[in-house]
């Protein structure tokens, strides 16, 4: 059967590789779910926009415990559309400036593009 050393050491391998292996399947397995945030900045009043960022703060603080997987933040006006460089803090969404007019074809048009993100507008519930 060869050396006990050899069947040693292939023992001990063999069940770190099967140790990883699962460690890296279960943690597939219960990973958050990842969650893409459209954020609609067609002007709002300052109270209004409160609620969109409060909604935006709710969604952070699950980010934050590992609860969600923040994917992107889109932001769309009626200029367009970007995406955010990075995941934004809530102080940055609420110091963000609203402006211009409330166009429903633009954000149909990101949902169509990621039919599961969560909206969050000042326009519509």
């Amino acid at each position: 059967m060869g050396n006990p050393i050899q069947r040693l050491i292939l023992t001990l391998g063999l069940g770190w590789l099967a140790f990883l292996a699962l460690g890296l399947g279960l943690r597939q397995g219960f990973r958050s779910p990842g969650v893409t945030v459209i954020i609609d900045r067609s002007y709002c009043s300052a109270a209004q926009w409160q609620g969109v960022t409060q909604q935006y703060t709710d969604l952070y603080d699950q980010y934050q415990r590992q609860q969600i997987t923040l994917e992107q933040v889109i932001y769309v006006s009626d200029l367009g559309q970007e995406a955010a460089p990075q995941i934004p803090t809530p102080e940055q969404v609420q110091a963000l400036n609203t402006y211009g007019r409330f166009n429903p074809s633009q954000l149909e048009a990101a949902l169509q593009a990621e039919p599961q993100a969560r909206v969050l507008s000042c326009h519509r519930p």
